[in-house]
């Protein structure tokens, strides 16, 4: 018999659960990742995210193996790989974490653990976020998740007794199987190291320019914690983060700041996990049809390269395509241009996004999704003026220089509107079919005149008590890790 830790968003050795209480019998374990091919060729993946999956992994078998365990990598389907491994080691238990993943990561993680009940196998699944399954309320969640981000972490285990004496399967990670080659040129390091490299260096450094810099796509780059992807495949703990963050001494609002944004997390990952939905149609149900039918192909393929002819948001989805990143302020500007100004129902534009980020936690992206294309019915719509945002954020134009050069020619007092200079060479660089200024006015009509029309004010009392923000009612406890209490107002 043996026990199975069945890997999938978590690589790494401190506080992890599966890994631990995996060690607490003396069965050999298997430490199992599957690269499973029908979820790489989803619209929402992509070849950036996975070779930053394969330098995390890598390393991760570098972390295992100073414990004396050796990983086990296979190709196909979970279910399939399971079966085989079963019948030549019948498994014991299966040790996993709780991931709140696309629709189909979801019917997956059903088929294995139905397979793991028919074959009278354990399922111990653990929680590695805030996150709750079941019919829990938001007032409820609220107080369920102060009590697990303050619940002790979990110590790395001393030693690890392995099925295998070698590392299987680490060539597979050279092959994607995805049908895609949309690879990010300029992307950030997977890997254990290169998470605490970066955690270390906003620590002792960058966080003191946080608050400052986080919203212009420039300034972000070095001012952001760029955690995100290594909390989105689980190189990091967002609760050791978390726990790291309030002993630092640095400046109390840049510490605060980001540690809000850190509860934040699991406050929308929530969302996806009460209602999977978010991610398949309008949460909201009365604007599910809100933009049925005048889907523009055209200007969708031109925000997706970054031709929409307003060279601030084309600069944003250029640097976005070269790097696999780029600040939240911004991701929210290019998804309000899309979902208003081109009046592009969101499904299409958020499954592209996603396969974009090397970050992307669907819990996070999805819920943003449709906050910003006003689709929840509970927040108000978030029409961003592009060039507005531009002449504040870029206001010499370097930004918009380095990812459009084909505005060369073009003066700095007319970068941000290029369609008012008389030389613009619209070969280069076309002009938009609509102003941004018109296109904003156009969306208003709409929207106020579809919430009118169709607007259902049970289904939006519906929203407000599943997914909406609660005040903290919870009181400060004496304890070094206790004043997070005040952050929770923010949720």
């Amino acid at each position: 018999m043996i026990n199975v830790v069945w890997l999938k968003r978590d690589f790494r050795i401190e506080d992890h659960a599966p890994l631990k209480y995996s060690q607490k019998n003396n069965l050999p374990t298997l430490f199992l990742y599957v690269i499973e091919p029908k979820y790489w060729q989803l619209n929402d993946t992509s070849a950036r995210q996975f070779y930053f999956i394969s330098q995390t992994i890598r390393s991760y078998a570098e972390e295992l193996e100073k414990l004396g365990g050796f990983l086990c990598i296979r190709f196909g389907n979970v279910v399939d790989i399971l079966s085989k491994i079963n019948t030549c080691y019948p498994i014991s238990a299966l040790f996993c974490h709780q991931e709140t993943g696309n629709n189909w990561t979801y019917e997956r993680d059903k088929q294995v653990f139905n397979w793991c009940n028919l074959q009278h196998i354990g399922i111990h699944e653990y929680r590695q976020q805030a996150v709750f399954r079941g019919n829990i309320k938001r007032a409820n969640w609220q107080k369920k998740a102060a009590q697990w981000l303050d619940s002790p972490l979990i110590s790395a285990p001393s030693r690890l007794n392995s099925l295998i004496s070698f590392h299987s399967g680490l060539e597979l990670l050279d092959i994607y199987p995805g049908n895609d080659n949309f690879v990010a040129q300029d992307m950030q390091l997977g890997g254990i190291p290169n998470a605490k490299t970066t955690l270390n260096s906003f620590f002792n450094t960058r966080i003191n320019k946080y608050l400052y810099g986080i919203s212009s796509p420039v300034s972000s780059v070095s001012s952001s914690s760029r955690l995100s992807p290594y909390l989105c495949y689980g190189s990091l703990s967002l609760k050791k983060v978390i726990n790291e963050s309030y002993a630092l001494c640095v400046n109390k609002r840049q510490k605060a700041g980001f540690i809000s944004r850190l509860y934040w997390h699991s406050h929308f990952v929530q969302k996806l996990e009460s209602e999977p939905r978010y991610e398949l149609e309008a949460v909201h149900r009365s604007l599910v049809k809100m933009r049925e039918g005048e889907f523009d192909e055209i200007n969708f393929e031109r925000w997706k390269a970054g031709y929409t002819g307003v060279p601030f948001v084309d600069a944003c989805m250029r640097m976005l395509i070269h790097t696999g990143w780029i600040n939240f302020r911004m991701r929210a500007m290019l998804v309000a241009y899309a979902s208003y100004h081109l009046w592009l129902d969101w499904p299409k534009t958020a499954a592209y996004l996603a396969s974009t980020f090397i970050d992307y936690e669907p819990g996070i992206h999805y819920p943003q999704i449709q906050m910003q294309s006003g689709t929840t019915g509970i927040n108000p719509p978030r029409m961003y003026n592009p060039v507005a945002q531009g002449q504040k954020l870029d206001p010499q134009g370097d930004f918009i220089r380095r990812y459009l050069p084909e505005l060369a020619h073009v003066p700095n007092a007319y970068l941000h509107t290029p369609w008012l200079y008389s030389g613009l060479k619209t070969d280069l660089y076309d002009k938009p079919d609509i102003l941004p200024k018109d296109a904003a006015r156009q969306a208003k009509a709409k929207v106020s005149s579809y919430y009118k029309r169709c607007i259902d004010s049970s289904e939006t009392r519906r929203v407000v008590r599943v997914h909406a923000s609660r005040a903290s009612q919870a009181n400060n406890k004496s304890g070094t890790n206790k004043q997070h209490r005040s952050q929770l107002s923010l949720f």
